[in-house]
């Protein structure tokens, strides 16, 4: 019996969770063949978009305005260095989030038509910026639009769209690409136009990973096949950026996590300077790399104080409403409307609901909402059903943004929560108790198992990190507890002889339960820096 066939039969709730039913899909997605690589010009208007852009002059610059977000800033980083590798003058912009937010920006498009660019292509960004897109044609610039949120009523004017939920790819082999991996298709196309090697293309597939697991699309078709590879080439450093910020901000990580850098992505997007992530993501100099590196470390570290803070206001604002009651959290902070985003997804994790989280933006008068969804429910539907009161609204079912007058806060509040209430039989359905993979004795957890496991990185939606539970376990020692807010707890646990060390975080209000139950169930994943197991637990009954 091989390794395969052997868990197969030993944590099958672990293959089914994963929709993986069978011994040779199994081994296809721990290692995915090219036949997963699907043919970019299945795309409606592919071909059209790359004539535009191997056409265009080389004397005349291409302009790229990406998103100000992790999936907007890696699909502009792997566009920008597939272009210049191949031989044009490329520019780009990143909208500031705290000031300019999810929009493409007019003084961007001024700026590139005064470079003599003719053609602009948007990363991540696009499908709701119909005025923005009619200037630029209207002046003389061109538009090739490359995005994956849903198109509104109105479809923008641009040269061509490449974007998979238009109604004209409804029968592509796969839609639910993130707006890193529809860049990464342009350039797949582009590859294949110009007959060149797939060597060309498996630098991107690192910047391309970072988009997929930012925007929560699910790991699965083409989206394991590029984040697998994806991480194969981070894990090899092949992208500098990438692993200075890993070694500088995650020295105590036995490997790098993509999931943490696109959260540090998110906060150099408020920065006076929101580009420095592609800077950093595109450059090979030591130096440059080392200048843009202490920048984003030095205000990462000054902005997560900052984020602590706002997660601790949000959490207490989130207990004084009955969330349970309205089967949702919808708060407004008087906080950075850039820490919008990353609230809602720490919220909507924490107590498993919907949430929409509001601050004012830093300029103008309008304030800006950022939405994240749990078990499948539609959000971006809501979204759209009020568009009358919106403005700049775009996103997908689990992640949406919009910006709003203040007189209609209150308004899309009640809505929201009817929305909710009207869900709720939905809800129902779902068992809110996080989804297990197996039921494990200790002594089934040792390094060839997590090896097993590890093949199956990087974690996402559809490919969660691995949970398990173990009952009748007994908890050795006294727990200590730890952290600046004294909320969690690090212990040892014991089953049978087997000993583990684990830990806890924010589960303070176990303590007893610890401490006063002779025998517990644990749900817990797991973790390892060269042979040291530890188990992170999620919880206990």
């Amino acid at each position: 019996m091989n390794e395969i066939e052997k868990y197969f039969n030993k944590i099958p709730k672990f293959f089914e969770n994963r929709g993986l039913h069978s011994a040779q899909f199994i081994k296809d997605f721990i290692e995915p063949p090219d036949s997963w690589l699907n043919n970019p010009y299945e795309f409606d208007s592919m071909d059209t978009a790359v004539d535009a852009i191997l056409s265009n002059p080389r004397k005349n610059p291409i302009f790229i305005h990406g998103d100000c977000d992790a999936d907007g800033v890696s699909s502009t980083a792997l566009l920008y260095k597939y272009l210049k590798k191949i031989g044009f003058q490329v520019y780009y912009y990143i909208p500031n989030r705290s000031k300019e937010g999810h929009l493409i920006s007019k003084k961007a498009i001024d700026y590139a038509i005064s470079i003599g660019s003719e053609l602009m292509i948007t990363c991540d960004i696009g499908m709701s910026s119909l005025e923005e897109i009619q200037y630029a044609h209207e002046n003389g610039l061109n538009t090739i639009i490359t995005d994956h949120h849903k198109a509104l009523d109105v479809i923008p004017s641009a040269l061509v769209i490449i974007n998979p939920w238009l109604e004209e790819n409804s029968n592509i082999s796969f839609r639910e690409y993130s707006g890193s991996a529809v860049a990464f298709k342009l350039c797949h196309a582009i590859n294949i136009s110009l007959k060149l090697e797939l060597d060309y293309l498996h630098e991107l597939m690192a910047l391309a990973s970072i988009g997929i697991i930012a925007d929560k699309v699910p790991i699965i078709n083409e989206n394991r096949y590029i984040s697998y590879y994806g991480l194969k080439m981070i894990i090899k450093g092949k992208n500098k950026g990438i692993s200075a910020i890993s070694k500088n901000l995650f020295p105590y990580l036995a490997e790098i996590d993509i999931s943490k850098i696109v959260r540090v992505i998110n906060m150099t997007t408020k920065l006076d300077d929101p580009t420095i992530s592609v800077k950093l993501l595109t450059s090979n100099q030591p130096p440059q790399i080392n200048l843009y590196t202490n920048i984003i470390v030095k205000s990462f570290r000054k902005n997560q104080i900052i984020f602590n803070e706002i997660i601790h206001s949000s959490i207490r604002k989130v207990y004084s409403q009955d969330y349970k009651k309205n089967k949702s959290i919808f708060i407004l902070l008087d906080s950075d409307s850039a820490y919008n985003g990353a609230v809602a997804n720490t919220l909507s994790n924490k107590f498993d609901s919907p949430c929409i989280v509001l601050s004012k933006m830093s300029e103008g008068e309008l304030y800006k909402g950022s939405c994240r969804s749990v078990h499948d429910i539609n959000l971006f539907s809501f979204i759209e059903s009020k568009q009358s009161i919106l403005f700049a609204l775009g996103g997908h079912p689990m992640a949406a943004g919009f910006t709003i007058e203040q007189q209609n806060i209150e308004e899309l509040k009640s809505s929201f929560f009817s929305y909710m209430t009207a869900k709720n039989a939905s809800i129902k359905k779902h068992k809110i108790s996080r989804v297990l993979d197996a039921s494990l004795k200790l002594s089934d957890i040792d390094i060839k198992f997590i090896e097993f496991i590890k093949q199956f990185k990087p974690y996402g939606t559809r490919n969660s990190i691995p949970t398990f539970i173990s009952k009748d376990i007994k908890v050795v020692g006294k727990p200590i507890i730890f952290g600046k807010s004294k909320d969690s707890i690090k212990f040892k646990v014991s089953q049978d002889g087997t000993v583990f060390n684990s830990v806890g975080v924010g589960l303070i209000n176990e303590f007893e339960k610890l401490v006063t139950e002779n025998k517990l169930n644990i749900e817990y994943t797991i973790s390892n820096n060269k042979n040291d197991i530890l188990l992170n637990i999620l919880g206990v009954s």
